[in-house]
């Protein structure tokens, strides 16, 4: 199974108070991204003060190979 690396900008509100709710937000975004109920590794969220956002880097596995691996024939 191979993974890769996969980003989210996450833009700040009222909502995005603490790294908590920043973590929340990546987790269910990279969940509904990679359609499966697990959630991914998030490796790292960094703010980005020149564009003023928070990327969230998270671990997402190859979806052709795990299709190929989960096929039944």
């Amino acid at each position: 199974m191979k993974t890769m690396l996969k980003a989210l900008v996450i833009s700040p509100n009222e909502k995005t108070a603490d790294f908590g709710c920043l973590l929340a937000i990546a987790r269910s975004e990279a969940c509904r991204r990679e359609q499966t109920k697990v959630n991914p590794t998030v490796r790292a969220v960094v703010f980005v003060a020149e564009l003023g956002v928070y990327v969230a880097v998270y671990q997402a596995s190859d979806k052709i190979g795990d299709e190929k691996k989960n096929k039944v024939n």
